[in-house]
Order: structure tokens, then C-alpha cells, then sequence
């Protein structure tokens, strides 16, 4: 009879475009459960109902590969500025 150890390993895949690190030999995840260089990108917001009464949290969530969290990074930055280069509401 034979007996394999396979070793532990861990799949991180970009929610945006599916590019697969894996963590070979591993035994526990990265420290902030994302591979080098990647991105964790969270966004916490609420919920209303019809009368703006908070009922559930509107949160997300996104692991991104380094190429695709630069792209949201640029993206977010282009946005940020757009929106402050707006005159003031009023």
C-alpha cells in the first residue's frame, strides 16, 4: 500500500478577470488573505427602504489581481477628480 501526502495549497482568483495565484505547500493563508501585489478592494455602505431607514448592509467586496486592481485604482482616481474639479452643490 502507498501513501501520498498531497501538500496544502490555496487559490486566490481575480473577481474581474479570473486569474488564478495559487499558494503552494501553504499552511494558512496569506496574512491578509490576498497574495502579494494583489488588491482587496471593500467598500462598506447601507441599505435603505423606501423611507431611508438603514435595513441591511450594502457592502462589497472584490479581490483583484495587480493588473486589474491598477486599472481600478486609475479608475477610481480619474473619478475622484472629476468629481471634485464639480462646482460645489449647493
Amino acid at each position: 500500500m502507498t501513501v501520498e501526502t498531497i501538500p496544502q495549497a490555496f487559490r486566490y482568483i481575480c473577481d474581474i478577470c479570473g486569474h488564478v495565484h495559487i499558494q503552494e505547500n501553504a499552511t494558512g493563508h496569506y496574512t491578509d488573505s490576498k497574495p502579494p501585489h494583489w488588491y482587496k478592494l471593500r467598500i462598506l455602505a447601507d441599505a435603505d427602504d423606501w423611507q431611508g431607514q438603514v435595513v441591511a448592509g450594502h457592502d462589497i467586496q472584490r479581490l483583484l489581481c495587480s493588473e486589474c486592481g491598477l486599472i481600478i485604482m486609475a479608475a477610481l482616481d480619474k473619478a475622484t477628480g472629476d468629481i471634485r474639479a464639480q462646482p460645489p452643490k449647493s
